[in-house]
């Protein structure tokens, strides 16, 4: 057996579930995107100025020189022909001098990846991180491309949605620099290292916790990386020098190396003076790495225990308010042990599924959290119960239950009167909008007319914009509308027009 696989194999076996910690390297294998020099060298070219001179300038801090690009950038991009379709859909949202050259990366990494198709030779080593068996992600890139690969792991953009969200630890992927759907989440400048160091406390808890549990595997990152040397600084201090030896046999780094032979040993990196303890493996390619990690086994898939987390902790948080949870033993027993018992996979009964709320099928439609809800006794029993003037999704229910298939009524098939009628009402609705002469992801959306702009237009939503997975992130970071009541109608409408959009309209 290859030397890293069996080590890998041997030594995660009886720890628990390893987080990855991805950097550039691996955007720029698959996707063929630069590193941060390379992006803003790109970036740098349209200034007229290479970056090596802001590299200069900035006395070879990048940070300082992303600053002194974005700074010149800005100009250029409202003066030059070249950007004129961003300033027409970004104009409305510049909010500080950065913000161009944030809204170009995004555009410039979403356009590569939208171009993305792994190379011929690299296809069976991305299908064995497909099947790596990990518990979480955390990623300083911008791309998608974790989530192509990752598709059930559920992102979390920046330090204000990991603060403000209930985060469950397994199948997520943590931006923690931003995402390219967002530009403003960026994390570029040294304005922007310097307000995220500011706010990094939350994030470094977080991070320290996974790192004290889990193993940690550094991918597409240098030894020397300084987003990591700050990273285990912090993790360093919020741990005191004492009790570094805790990380022992957790921090794993992969080196890609194409001329060197395969390689794994334990060692000691001298991070602020501190001697911490890490694996180091140089590899020639990943195969044996995401072999070792696709070995493991797991009692159920990463997203059907993130859901069963989110589901108690909903149950605890409001106090069960649709009798949902069973104490097989009592509450007040003083026992040690409590039996508990979770019923997997098992169906609702009619019952159940009649005191289904909108707001549960809404969540059901946005698999946040997917109950895998019987789509016939929805239909059939659930959707009657919600006046036809209140906006509940449909479709996906339809579909479930064989009676809808690309865009119409599967023939000769008996429909509940009250499902036939909802569906027919917002066919009719969205099937007679016209669709913009531009369509433009739902970040761009936001950036040009806020949050509240895209809840008012919602009806409009399936002619404005085609990114479906996008819409599916705003309607989930923005459940707390709900609690609203006039953005509670709105919402209804946007989740209705996102049901729609995905499993109501033809393909073709």
């Amino acid at each position: 057996m290859a030397k890293v696989e069996d080590y890998l194999r041997k030594h995660l076996h009886s720890l628990a579930g390893p987080y990855l910690f991805v950097g550039a390297g691996l955007s720029r294998r698959y996707v063929g995107l630069g590193d941060w020099k390379g992006l803003l060298s790109h970036f740098a070219d349209m200034t007229g100025q290479p970056f090596e001179y802001y590299r200069g300038a900035a006395g070879d801090d990048y940070p300082k020189a992303a600053s002194m690009i974005a700074d010149a950038f800005y100009d250029k991009w409202w003066s030059d022909p070249v950007f004129a379709d961003s300033v027409k859909d970004w104009k409305d949202s510049v909010a500080a001098r950065d913000s161009p050259l944030k809204y170009e990366v995004a555009k410039y990494t979403r356009t590569a990846m939208d171009a993305f198709s792994v190379p011929p030779d690299l296809e069976s080593e991305l299908e064995l991180l497909k099947d790596t068996v990990i518990d979480g992600i955390i990623t300083t890139n911008y791309d998608r491309l974790l989530l192509e690969v990752f598709p059930d792991f559920r992102p979390f953009v920046g330090q204000d949605e990991l603060l403000f969200s209930d985060t469950q630890g397994i199948a997520e992927i943590y931006y923690i620099h931003g995402s390219e759907r967002r530009p403003e989440s960026l994390i570029l400048t040294a304005e922007d290292y310097a307000d995220y160091n500011a706010r990094n406390a939350y994030l470094a808890a977080k991070l320290a916790t996974i790192f004290v549990e889990h193993p940690v595997v550094f991918l597409g990152y240098s030894l020397g990386d300084p987003n990591i040397q700050a990273l285990l600084e912090s993790l360093i201090t919020g741990l005191r020098p004492e009790n570094v030896s805790k990380l022992q046999d957790r921090l794993i780094f992969v080196e890609w190396n194409p001329s060197e032979p395969p390689d794994i040993a334990t060692t000691v990196m001298n991070v602020s003076g501190v001697s911490l303890p890490i694996i180091r493996a140089t590899v020639p390619d990943f195969t044996e790495v995401f072999t070792a990690l696709g070995a493991r086994d797991r009692a159920m898939p990463a997203r059907i225990l993130r859901v069963l987390k989110e589901q108690v902790f909903e149950l605890v948080k409001s106090n069960d308010p649709d009798g949902r949870l069973v104490a097989v033993s009592a509450i007040e027993d003083d026992r040690d042990t409590l039996d508990v018992v979770f019923g997997v996979g098992a169906k609702m009964t009619a019952v159940g599924v009649v005191g289904l709320t909108r707001w549960d099928l809404m969540d059901e439609v946005l698999q946040s959290p997917d109950r895998n809800l019987p789509c016939d006794l929805v239909v059939g029993k659930a959707l009657g119960k919600h006046a036809i003037t209140t906006y509940v999704p449909v479709f996906k229910f339809l579909v479930g239950a064989g009676l809808w298939k690309d865009g119409k009524w599967i023939p000769k098939v008996t429909v509940n009167a009250a499902a036939r009628k909802r569906a027919d009402k917002y066919a009719g609705m969205f099937g007679k909008l016209k669709l913009e002469p531009k369509l433009v992801a739902v970040a761009e959306l936001e950036a040009d007319i806020g949050v509240e702009g895209i809840l008012n237009n919602a009806t409009k939503l399936p002619s404005l914009t085609d990114d479906v997975e996008g819409l599916r992130e705003f309607l989930i970071r923005n459940k707390a509308r709900r609690s609203q009541d006039w953005w509670a109608t709105q919402y209804g409408k946007a989740a209705v027009a996102y049901d729609w959009m995905r499993y109501g309209r033809s393909d073709s």
